[in-house]
């Protein structure tokens, strides 16, 4: 009960400050989406490719993070490595605004069963395989904190391949909580909880 409220206040703090609109910021960040990330994740964040994340709505100080992992190495890809092998500090910061700034958009989903085990997975999680609920760290509606992505509305391919990811221990830099998550889930499960969170 603790541990819920303690992330509730600070999801809540996170929006807060994430709600104001750095018109500087704004300026800057969209400079740096146009000349660099527009053709991969969208002129506002909202990639029409599920091989790349919508970043629209996504939360600032996670975003920024990825890009510092993204350029220090910590998180590995080649093309995400190139694209901020030229950008400092500055201009990752105002890319995070900007994408965090945008109207994140929901998918759609055609799979009412398989929505149905995912969201069972995400709002309860599975006892039997000591699973806990997916919404204790990314809240009811998926939205995330400062130090958790948003994942409402995601591509299922992109959620589907950072849980691989994640089970294969390929990805390291974020909550390695996410690596033991992934590993009790199979591939239907992984696909299952994807589609549920597409259409959240």
């Amino acid at each position: 009960m603790i541990r819920r409220l303690v992330l509730a206040v600070a999801a809540f703090f996170a929006l807060a400050a994430q709600a104001v609109e750095d018109p500087v910021l704004m300026q800057r960040g969209e400079e740096q989406v146009m000349g660099k990330c527009f053709l991969c994740h969208g002129a506002t964040g909202d990639s029409s490719s599920p091989l790349y994340p919508k970043l629209a709505g996504q939360n600032e100080a996670y975003l920024l993070k990825q890009l510092r992992n993204f350029k220090s190495g910590l998180r590995d890809s080649n093309d995400m490595r190139k694209i901020v092998a030229d950008m400092n500090d500055d201009d990752m910061r105002a890319a995070a605004h900007y994408f965090s700034h945008q109207e994140p958009s929901r998918g759609k989903s055609a799979y009412a069963e398989m929505r149905a085990v995912g969201e069972k997975i995400y709002r309860e999680g599975d006892v039997a395989k000591g699973l806990t609920p997916c919404r204790e760290c990314h809240g009811e509606t998926g939205t995330g904190s400062d130090v958790l992505p948003r994942i409402a509305g995601q591509h299922t391919l992109y959620i589907e391949t950072q849980l691989t990811l994640f089970e294969e221990r390929k990805r390291t830099n974020d909550n390695a909580l996410m690596q033991d998550i992934a590993k009790r889930l199979t591939t239907d499960e992984i696909r299952a909880v994807a589609e549920f969170l597409r259409a959240l």
